[in-house]
């Protein structure tokens, strides 16, 4: 999703939380105090109620955005900038595109994501072979490896 894109589905925070609320109802929402799954919406508090034990559970609790106080749509803004580009995008950089003051939550919120991110792509394993930009990599042989050890200009005898 680009920018604009992400500005027509999430003009405001109540759009954000619609979103993330409904994930996490399809997801299902287990109570950590007595494991019940039944739960109704407290819409002033942000918040799923377990109807057994009426254990409340935080719309963040339980994702990245767990303990953290920045509002959610700067959490799905921050992930749209993350996911976006092929380059590598610094904390910096994000605090500049968020018009965030300072640096310090910026830079929290951007290593949770790609941590989160990381054990994501450890549950992926390639496999065979890979091609990538046109070309394939495969097992090198004992003969390219040792043509790539030579060192200086090339004017050392051949073994």
């Amino acid at each position: 999703m680009n920018i604009i894109n992400f500005i027509n589905r999430f003009p405001d925070e109540a759009s954000c939380v619609d979103f993330i609320k409904e994930q996490r109802i399809r997801q299902g929402i287990i109570c950590k105090k007595c494991t019940g799954l039944k739960h109704y919406w407290l819409e002033n508090k942000l918040s799923f109620q377990c109807a057994a034990c009426g254990f409340r559970t935080s719309i963040k609790s339980g994702t990245v955005m767990e303990s953290s106080n920045l509002p959610i749509r700067i959490w799905m803004m921050a992930i749209t900038f993350i996911t976006a580009t092929k380059k590598g995008f610094s904390a910096a950089e994000l605090q500049r595109q968020l018009g965030m003051k300072r640096y310090e939550p910026v830079f929290r919120m951007y290593h949770k994501l790609r941590a989160v991110m990381g054990k994501r792509d450890d549950r992926y394993r390639l496999e065979d072979m890979v091609e990538y930009d046109e070309a394939f990599v495969g097992k090198s042989t004992k003969a390219q490896v040792r043509s790539k050890l030579k060192r200086g200009r090339g004017t050392q005898k051949q073994s």
